[in-house]
C-alpha cells in the first residue's frame, strides 16, 4: 500500500482533484438556474425543487455515512471512479429525461455519486495533502459554482433549453472521471489499522465534536448564502440588483480566500489558520447583524473570507485528531454531518424568521457563529495536537 503523508501532492493529482471539485460545484450551481425551465417542460410545481434538493441529499447521505463500510471492501480508487461515473450518469440523465422520473432519478444518483467523490477526495487529501493543498481544491468548488450557473445561461441563451448545458457538463465529467479512473490504483484513503495511544473515549470525544464543527460551520456559511439576500432586501430595503451583488461577494471572498490559503497555507499552523478564521466570520457576522449607518453589508465578504479556510483546514485536521487509521470513517460521518447542517440551520432560522420578522436573522447568524467558535474551542482542548506546517 502506498505510504501516506502530508505534502504538496504532485501536480497531475492536485489537478484531478481540483477538477473533482470543480465539476462537483459545476453541477450545484447550475440547478437553480436550470429549475424554471426544468419546471415548466415537466409541468411541475415552483417548490419541487425542494423535492429535487431532498433526492439529492438522501443519496449524499447514504454515500458519505457509508463510505467508511464500503472502503474496507472496495477501497478508495474504486469508489471515486464508482462516484465520478455515477455523476455522469446522473448529468446524462437531466440532458435527455424524457420524462419527470428520469430527473429524480438523475437527482439521487448525483448525490450518491457527490457523496462517494466528496467522502473519498477529501479522505485522500486528509492523509496526503497539506493544508493549503486542501484549500487550493476546495477553492475549486467555489469556482465550479460559479460557473455552473454560468454554463446553463448560455444553453438557455443559445437553445432556450437547460440540456445543452448539461450535455457540455456530461463531457467535462466523463473527462474527470476518465482521469480519476486512470489513477484509480494510487488514491489513498485509509492505512493499516495500528494500535492507537489515545484513549477511546478520547477518540470519541473528538469525533463528536469534529461532526459538531462539520454540521454548525456549514449550517451557518450556508444559511448566510441563502438568507442574506432576504435580510438585505425585505429587511433592508436594499434594491434586487444590490442585494443580488452582495451576496455573490460573499460566496466571491469565500473562494478567493480559499485560492489564498491554498498558496500561504504552507506556511501556518493550522490553530493559526482556524483560529484566525473563526475571530474574522465572528466579526463579519456581527457587523452585519450591527448594521452601523447602513453599511452592514460590509460584513458579508469579511465573513465570506473568515469563512473560507475553515472547512479545509478542519478536513485536514481529521487524521491528527482521531488518528489516520479512523480518519476514513470519520470523514463520512463528518460530510454527512455537514450535508444535514447546510440544510438543518437554514431551515431553523426560516422559522424563526417567518414567525418573527427577517430581521430575526442576522442576531440568528450571529448565535450559530457563537456556537460555531464555542465548539470549535472546546474541540481544542479535547483533541490531539494539530499538525503544523
Amino acid at each position: 500500500m502506498n505510504q501516506a503523508r502530508w505534502g504538496r501532492p504532485p501536480l497531475r493529482v492536485l489537478g484531478v482533484a481540483l477538477a473533482a471539485f470543480v465539476m462537483l460545484g459545476l453541477i450545484d450551481g447550475g440547478l437553480g438556474v436550470a429549475w424554471p425551465s426544468l419546471r415548466q417542460f415537466f409541468d411541475r410545481g415552483v417548490s419541487e425543487l425542494g423535492l429535487l434538493l431532498a433526492f439529492g441529499s438522501l443519496g449524499y447521505l447514504i454515500a458519505s455515512s457509508g463510505y467508511g463500510r464500503l472502503h474496507v471492501r472496495w477501497g478508495t480508487g474504486t469508489l471515486l471512479s464508482s462516484g465520478s461515473t455515477l455523476l455522469f450518469v446522473g448529468v446524462c440523465g437531466y440532458a435527455v429525461a424524457p420524462v419527470w422520473a428520469v430527473v429524480a432519478v438523475s437527482a439521487v444518483l448525483l448525490g450518491l455519486g457527490g457523496g462517494l467523490v466528496d467522502t473519498g477526495m477529501n479522505a485522500h487529501a486528509a492523509l496526503t495533502f497539506d493544508v493549503g493543498s486542501i484549500n487550493l481544491i476546495h477553492a475549486g468548488y467555489g469556482m465550479g459554482a460559479t460557473l455552473g450557473p454560468v454554463v446553463i445561461t448560455l444553453s438557455l441563451i443559445a437553445t432556450a433549453s437547460w440540456r445543452w448545458g448539461y450535455v457540455a457538463m456530461a463531457v467535462l465529467q466523463l473527462v474527470t472521471a476518465a482521469a480519476i479512473w486512470a489513477r484509480r490504483a494510487h488514491w489513498i484513503g485509509s492505512e493499516p489499522a495500528q494500535p492507537s495511544d489515545a484513549p477511546q473515549t478520547r477518540v470519541r470525544s473528538s469525533l463528536i465534536l469534529l461532526v459538531t464543527l462539520f454540521f454548525l460551520y456549514t449550517g451557518v456559511e450556508v444559511a448566510t448564502g441563502q438568507w442574506a439576500f432576504t435580510l438585505l432586501s425585505e429587511g433592508r430595503g436594499l434594491s434586487t440588483a444590490a442585494a443580488g451583488t452582495w451576496v455573490a461577494v460573499y460566496w466571491a471572498g469565500l473562494t478567493v480566500g480559499r485560492f489564498g490559503f491554498g498558496i500561504v497555507g504552507t506556511r501556518l499552523a493550522t490553530s493559526q489558520i482556524l483560529n484566525g478564521s473563526m475571530v474574522v466570520s465572528l466579526l463579519g457576522i456581527a457587523w452585519l447583524w450591527w448594521d452601523p449607518a447602513g453599511l452592514g453589508v460590509i460584513g458579508l465578504p469579511v465573513a465570506g473570507l473568515g469563512f473560507a479556510a475553515v472547512f479545509p483546514t478542519l478536513v485536514s485536521l481529521t487524521p491528527a485528531r482521531l488518528g489516520r487509521e479512523q480518519s476514513t470513517k470519520a470523514m463520512g460521518y463528518q460530510l454527512a454531518a455537514a450535508n444535514l447542517g447546510a440544510a438543518g440551520v437554514p431551515w431553523l432560522l426560516g422559522l424563526v424568521a417567518e414567525a418573527q420578522g427577517v430581521e430575526t436573522l442576522a442576531p440568528g447568524l450571529f448565535l450559530a457563529a457563537v456556537a460555531l467558535t464555542l465548539v470549535y474551542v472546546l474541540s481544542g482542548r479535547v483533541g490531539a495536537s494539530d499538525p503544523q506546517p
